[in-house]
């Protein structure tokens, strides 16, 4: 029963109870047509000719008995089809009541559908727009203006964190470059130190730099919203510019870069546009096979723009496919660490994305490659 619909409950509810009314009232008639049946049945086999009753039947003596034994059969006969119909009638009447208490609940529950269907639509990206409709059936009103106020608390407590985020990485840029100055310095004025110095100071530039571009892109994610999306961008030329300057990458890692792209255009950041294809086919190039390639294809689909990205790689695990877009998730950590990632890419890939009215989504992937798609809304035609 914990498994269905509240409009179904509310039907079999309802067929149950007019089913166990119709039965008590089936089982009272039944009793009292039976009653006054067998009632007149027993005054046609006591009745003598002769009585003093004021009925007199004249009735031949020698068709007595033939004649009670029939009037009998036609009692019994009148009892059977009068249960029978009264059991007929109690089926069709909870069958056609349920239906009528189905489709009455559902109209009833459409305001509590409709509440479902717009609690759907928010995620951590929209919660700060999304709110229920509270016009609607008092209970359900109620239900709507409790779930807006913890929309609105938990709207805020992202925004006190991302501008956490936003303060913290940006306390951090100084100490940072005073850091890599300094150890830049050390190793210009000490061109013979020894090895395990030299050692030590190339992995504490490493980890700098490492630093450094986690809290470079921590500034990019909390300042996404105050970015102008005005620009009037050519998708195709975006791409082959994205494409040129990753030439170098791709050669090093032996990567074959690939491209067919219409010619489409958009309204929005380029600067954010051009960072989300960015980070898709650097990563494309970073985490594939030597020898492999990289894809990139853009096609109009109905009003939208989709970008697609192809790599040879490993591919990503089923159970990571949505993951791999919360920031600083991995799916193989020793390799990320070694490619120089803070595991923010794909994060920020998906805001921007989602800022610009689209989304982005693992559309397959397996042992031979996996293909993202991000989909864009078009620029409108003037």
């Amino acid at each position: 029963m914990k498994h269905l619909s509240l409009q179904w409950r509310i039907t079999l509810l309802t067929a149950l109870l007019i089913a166990c009314a119709c039965v008590c009232m089936n089982l009272l008639l039944y009793r009292t047509g039976v009653t006054g049946m067998d009632a007149l049945n027993g005054f046609m086999m006591q009745y003598q000719p002769g009585s003093a009753d004021p009925l007199t039947i004249e009735i031949p003596q020698e068709e007595m008995s033939s004649l009670l034994a029939h009037f009998s059969q036609e009692v019994y006969d009148a009892k059977v089809v009068f249960g029978r119909k009264g059991w007929c009638i109690t089926v069709v009447v909870t069958i056609v009541s349920a239906a009528i208490a189905y489709f009455v609940s559902g109209r009833a529950l459409k305001p509590l559908q409709q509440l479902a269907q717009q609690a759907q639509q928010v995620d951590q990206d929209s919660i700060a727009t999304t709110r229920l409709d509270e016009n609607t059936v008092q209970e359900f009103g109620q239900l709507s203006r409790s779930v807006n106020r913890m929309l609105d608390g938990l709207a805020q407590s992202f925004e006190l964190q991302r501008q956490f985020a936003g303060n913290a990485a940006h306390e951090l840029r100084t100490p940072l470059a005073i850091l890599q100055t300094k150890l830049e310095l050390f190793a210009e004025e000490h061109p013979a130190m020894d090895s395990e110095t030299a050692g030590l100071i190339r992995s504490l530039r490493e980890q700098l730099d490492r630093l450094t571009a986690l809290v470079r892109t921590l500034l990019e994610m909390s300042n996404l919203q105050s970015v102008s999306r005005t620009d009037q961008i050519a998708l195709a030329p975006l791409v082959e510019e994205i494409l040129t300057d990753l030439t170098p990458l791709a050669q090093k890692n032996n990567i074959s870069l690939q491209q067919d792209c219409e010619e489409l255009g958009m309204v929005g950041s380029d600067a954010l546009i051009y960072r989300l294809v960015f980070n898709l086919v650097e990563n494309g190039i970073k985490y594939n096979r030597p020898g492999g390639a990289v894809r990139v294809t853009l096609q109009q689909e109905k009003q939208t723009a989709v970008l697609r990205v192809a790599d040879t790689g490993p591919g990503i695990p089923a159970d990571c496919r949505e993951s791999i877009f919360q920031p600083f998730f991995r799916v193989d950590k020793s390799r990320s660490r070694e490619m120089g990632g803070v595991g923010l890419g794909l994060a920020l890939v998906r805001e921007i994305a989602v800022l610009h009215g689209g989304s982005v989504t693992v559309e397959r992937s397996s042992e031979n490659g996996t293909t993202f798609a991000v989909t864009l809304p078009l620029a409108q035609p003037c």
